[in-house]
């Protein structure tokens, strides 16, 4: 008999998607919450939009989402899921993906499945859900409490699909993408962007650093840039300018991302100060010059995700936006709102999942509104109690 299995230590995954989510008893949302990250027609999500009141639970959603593909990192978490729904044993956590396995000369599709917590598999996916995701089969990556000693690990009982999949993930951890919008090709990330997010003012020890965050991880957070000089936007620039010595003009043409998108012509991030180390900005209708923790809280906002995305992005990126309105302007939420769309359609691999408390947000995304190159959806998440039996 022929074995057709793909030879795990050749795999490699060219793509990988989000359409699903299932939670179990997770912060406010009791019982078992689903949402699906597909169009009519079966095809992922390019934008998703969550709206909703104050604890609701959206951040929980974005939360979760970080959390499980985090785990793809490492087959031990010694300090656990970092979820107290997890950590508790309470909660679980069922991430759905259509992934695409090539191991050199065939690829195939799965429906793959990260589970996490307590209660194992929430959903077995339907003939019909395999069919909408052309999947050829069901994959498994389970992760569960350690039986000795604290921690998480990766369950032996994964499909060996699945382990093959992390074992290709782990392997790239930490090669450093080689332009920007150009990671590791095909391999999965998220980028989260939590709602406290934005540039602070980084520490005066200021030297030629390479930039912790710079190179590939299944998950990446960004809160508010500067706490440390080696995650500081300034020094992603100051690197970026010292790179250009070897023909990498990232640094150029990242300025001159910032200076189009954000900026729009009314200011302009100039080439790094390199006796300073300082990125500085300046007003072009007065020639004024400040560094870029100066600019407003809107802007600061705005050139970290223009900046981020484009420096961190791999083959299949999953960006994450909580509260995406925060400290904008209406201008600047209908700037922002266009630019992820132009994202979208450009980068194949891109997908983007944000909340929003406001209607200007849902207007200018138009979940509802059928766009072309763009696959759209939204979803209302309101606090669910467990019902008594």
């Amino acid at each position: 008999m022929t074995d057709t299995r793909l030879p795990e230590f050749e795999i490699r995954p060219t793509f990988f998607s989000l359409v699903g989510l299932h939670l179990a008893d997770m912060g406010p949302l009791r019982g078992t919450t689903s949402l699906g990250f597909i169009d009519a027609d079966g095809v992922p999500n390019d934008l998703y939009l969550m709206m909703g009141p104050n604890g609701a639970g959206k951040t929980t959603i974005l939360e979760a989402i970080y959390r499980v593909m985090g785990l793809l990192e490492r087959t031990v978490h010694r300090d656990g899921y970092g979820m107290a729904a997890l950590d508790s044993g309470v909660g679980g956590v069922q991430l759905d993906a259509r992934l695409v396995l090539d191991d050199g000369l065939r690829a195939r599709t799965y429906l793959l499945s990260i589970v996490a917590g307590t209660p194992g598999l929430l959903k077995l996916p339907s003939e019909d859900d395999l069919r909408k995701a052309e999947a050829d089969e069901h994959l498994v990556l389970m992760f569960q409490k350690n039986s000795l000693g604290e921690g998480v690990s990766r369950a032996a009982t994964s499909h060996r699909l699945a382990i093959a999949f992390h074992e290709a993930i782990m392997r790239h951890v930490g090669e450093p993408p080689k332009d920007l919008f150009e990671g590791v090709a095909g391999y999965p990330t998220v980028l989260y962007f939590p709602s406290n997010r934005g540039i602070g003012r980084p520490p005066q020890e200021e030297s030629v650093l390479r930039p912790e965050t710079l190179a590939y991880a299944p998950a990446r957070r960004f809160d508010t840039d500067g706490g440390l000089w080696s995650e500081s936007l300034d020094n992603l620039f100051v690197w970026f300018a010292w790179l250009a010595g070897v023909d990498d003009k990232r640094d150029v043409r990242c300025r001159d991302l910032v200076t189009r998108l954000v900026f729009q012509g009314k200011k302009q991030l100039l080439e790094v100060d390199r006796e300073r180390l300082v990125v500085p900005v300046r007003l072009r209708d007065t020639g004024d010059i400040h560094r870029l923790h100066e600019l407003s809280s809107g802007e600061r906002q705005l050139v970290q995700l223009v900046v981020r995305i484009a420096s961190h992005m791999s083959g299949s990126t999953i960006v994450l936006i909580d509260e995406v309105e925060q400290h904008l302007h209406t201008v600047l939420q209908r700037r922002l709102a266009g630019l992820l769309k132009q994202w979208t359609r450009e980068h194949a691999g891109l997908s983007i999942f944000m909340t929003s408390h406001q209607k200007e947000i849902f207007r200018f995304i138009s979940p509802l509104k059928p766009e072309p190159l763009l696959s759209k959806g939204a979803a209302l998440i309101k606090p669910r109690f467990r019902l008594s039996k």
